[in-house]
């Protein structure tokens, strides 16, 4: 019974750190996402704008009404579940400023191979920074936020925009 409740509460805090991660909140894309805000509450009338008004399976198909084209769902998919798995080596590593786990995120990143070293000195840099926020999701988020901010590595590792 303790494992059941353990998992419950551990799977309720993976979902809100996930609505976190997408530009609509946990009532989907859609339209309702754009008229209502991710607050709890209101997130009963976006699903059900979105169910009414069939905007939810138009916005899937053609990229609209903050829903993402599967390619860019399927990177940040992809993006997250490194993070999820690769925490602990990535935080020492990151805290070093060096290791295999920092050029594979990179990579996930399609950042260029010039860009490593700038890449794993600006991760060590920011890592008080990153580290502050809680959870893999929230952790993954704000490190794209330093390296869109970051002008040499916003060029060069295009997937980190998305």
């Amino acid at each position: 019974m303790k494992r059941i409740r353990f998992c419950l509460v551990v799977s309720c805090l993976f979902a809100g750190s996930l609505a976190q991660a997408t530009p609509y909140g946990m009532g989907g894309c859609g339209l309702g996402s754009l008229i209502f805000e991710k607050n709890d509450w209101t997130q009963i009338l976006a699903a059900t704008t979105n169910d009414s008004t069939f905007s939810q399976g138009f916005g899937i198909s053609s990229g609209t009404s903050n829903c993402l084209p599967p390619e860019k769902s399927q990177t940040i998919a992809h993006q997250e579940d490194f993070i999820i798995h690769n925490l602990d080596t990535l935080s020492r590593e990151m805290a070093q400023g060096q290791g295999q786990s920092i050029r594979s995120l990179a990579a996930t990143f399609h950042c260029s191979n010039d860009a490593l070293p700038v890449f794993s000195s600006h991760m060590r840099d920011s890592y008080p920074k990153i580290f502050s926020a809680p959870g893999a999701i929230a952790i993954l988020n704000a490190i794209k936020e330093e390296v869109k901010t970051h002008e040499d590595l916003a060029s060069s590792c295009p997937l980190a925009l998305i």
